[in-house]
């Protein structure tokens, strides 16, 4: 369903599945409903055992399908939609490119969990759980497990009471169908490296979901999105280990001058948190990032003041990864920063890759 536009479209996914579909016609040709069935799963008669789609989940009734993409039509023709969330937007071109765009629209929907109206909210977190079912058929193999695991448990926390108010969530969907339509990620390079960066916003993401269903007392739901909060931890130190550690070793090269003007652009945006962060191994991640973003035009303090201002930062584990994710995504960095040319070195403390320890990469429950 994540990839799918139309109606039309969801059964030909299904059938390149390779499920098995029966649909109930009317005489007059009209679809009454449907169930499916996996080829491998047989009753004793060696039958097909059949599912109706509402027996799987209440979404994927057939009324509640059709609402949907009769949904998805009334809000590609709404005044209110930003132009990223539009349809009409341009497919991305690569698995990279849609993990990007995915990153973005989940951090938009962070803030909206964070403090929208209910309804609102409820929509955002159905569609946070098909951005994770994406995410998880289309990324590397060294990730996939504790994805599929996180979108598992995080599909009961999609369900509530509360009824969702559709067509506000459509950023989220649309970044569900481009990481479909992308294609599976390598686990290297800057498909590895936004595979990094998506989950650390989807983790804030499904964390967020958990706080909300807390307070409204929907125990179960809460219960889900911290355990799928906990397989996103573990899928991120996985995709994060390598593109950290470049970055890591980048800002350790850095030369005495360029990392102590960063450590000054710190104080002057998060004098608060400044010298947690500069206690932290992930500090020379961000210095490297920082400098990064200073080479590409910007001003790093103003960028830093902005990242840590969207959301707050005292719990964070490494408060140092999340504003380096941030600060590549905002500043339109390269994830993978293996590639782009190094930042100025010292010459006289160069270190080579094999003196470079490998940097501790420490998480927290929010990280």
């Amino acid at each position: 369903m994540a990839g799918a536009t139309s109606e039309e479209e969801f059964f030909d996914r299904l059938a390149a599945a390779g499920l098995l579909i029966h649909k109930r016609v009317a005489p007059s040709g009209d679809l009454l409903g449907y169930k499916v069935a996996l080829p491998d799963n047989r009753n004793g008669d060696k039958e097909p055992v059949f599912y109706a789609g509402s027996t799987l989940s209440p979404d994927l009734s057939l009324p509640r399908i059709r609402k949907r993409f009769s949904g998805d039509s009334d809000a590609a023709d709404g005044s209110d939609m930003a132009p990223s969330d539009r349809a009409s937007d341009p497919a991305p071109s690569g698995p990279a490119t849609a993990r990007r765009r995915a990153a973005t629209a989940v951090w938009q929907a962070v803030l909206v969990v964070d403090d929208g109206e209910d309804a609102a909210v409820a929509a955002h977190i159905a569609a946070a759980g098909e951005v994770l079912d994406a995410l998880a058929k289309t990324s590397a193999a060294h990730t996939r497990h504790q994805l599929r695991e996180a979108a598992f448990a995080f599909e009961r926390a999609t369900r509530s009471h509360v009824k969702a108010k559709r067509g506000h969530e459509r950023a989220l969907r649309q970044a569900a169908r481009d990481l479909v339509y992308s294609g599976p990620a390598l686990g290297r390079g800057e498909d590895g490296a936004t595979t990094a960066m998506v989950i650390d916003m989807a983790f804030f993401l499904v964390t967020a979901a958990a706080h909300w269903h807390a307070k409204k007392g929907h125990a179960q739901q809460a219960a889900a999105a911290r355990e799928s909060a906990e397989h996103l931890r573990a899928a991120y130190q996985a995709a994060a280990n390598v593109p950290l550690g470049v970055l890591h070793q980048r800002g350790q090269r850095l030369s005495q001058s360029l990392r102590q003007r960063q450590t000054v652009h710190l104080r002057q945006a998060v004098p608060e948190l400044a010298d947690q962060v500069l206690a932290e191994p992930g500090w020379h991640a961000l210095a490297a990032t920082l400098a990064d973003a200073e080479s590409a035009g910007h001003d790093p303090a103003v960028l830093l003041t902005e990242a840590a201002g969207r959301r707050e930062l005292g719990t964070a584990g490494s408060i140092s990864d999340v504003l380096v994710w941030r600060l590549r995504r905002m500043a339109d960095l390269p994830a993978d920063a293996g590639t782009p040319p190094s930042p100025p070195l010292s010459h006289d403390n160069v270190a080579t890759d094999a003196s470079v320890s490998s940097p501790r990469l420490g998480r927290g429950t929010r990280r």
